[in-house]
């Protein structure tokens, strides 16, 4: 009884310490365009982290509980709604107590969205959040880039655009982005390398995907 009590007490102090801010939270984006494997990808890195004694939450994307249009109708509204929500979800999480959050789409997501439909010049409240959104995702420990390379699986479920040439102007808009904001953190897997990778959990709790070693191991 003494113990369990004493893992509660360890469990809520943890908890209270990322509330305050003074313990690491540590936060993985997948992201890519859509129907490319992101929510499996994030549900087996969770399920791993948690298998390994590690709080860990998925934090799904927000665009399907958008009140304005979105995909290739998507609106300036839709944008920020989009983007800011998805910003308030990372922060319940932690206020929540969650150690590691896998985020299935992240804070700039929507802005990429947006400018593969964009008629006219930016506004200026577009760029300084832009540029808002960039300073936040750099504070992600590591972003995971799932490339569809023509493969993604596009199926009508009411909400989900269709449109192939749609969705491969997202990817390039994606790797362009990504490529040169946030390089040094950036980690690429395709569609068809998710079944064969392996997710590692180091001591450190960082997260790999060894996919091409276990490709051949398991070949």
């Amino acid at each position: 009884m003494r113990n369990i009590q004493k893992i509660d007490c360890i469990q809520k102090n943890k908890r209270n310490l990322l509330k305050e801010g003074m313990m690491k939270v540590r936060r993985y984006l997948i992201t890519g365009t859509h129907g490319c494997g992101k929510s499996t990808l994030s549900h087996s890195i969770c399920s791993e982290l948690k298998k390994n004694g590690y709080n860990a939450i998925v934090i799904s994307e927000t665009a399907r509980e958008s009140p304005f249009p979105i995909n290739q109708k998507q609106t300036i509204n839709a944008t920020l709604y989009i983007a800011l929500k998805q910003a308030v979800k990372e922060l319940e999480a932690i206020a929540h107590g969650y150690q590691y959050l896998i985020l299935d789409r992240g804070v700039l997501d929507s802005f990429v969205y947006f400018e593969a439909m964009r008629q006219g010049v930016i506004s200026e409240i577009e760029a300084k959040l832009t540029e808002a959104f960039k300073a936040w995702t750099r504070n992600y420990d590591d972003i995971f880039f799932v490339k569809s390379e023509g493969h993604a699986v596009l199926q009508d479920d009411g909400v989900r655009d269709t449109n192939e040439d749609y969705a491969q102007r997202i990817e390039h808009l994606f790797e362009n982005l990504l490529m040169n904001e946030f390089g040094d953190r950036l980690n690429v897997i395709t569609y068809r390398n998710i079944p064969k990778s392996k997710i590692r959990i180091e001591d450190n709790g960082k997260v790999y995907l060894d996919f091409e070693r276990y490709y051949e191991l398991v070949n």
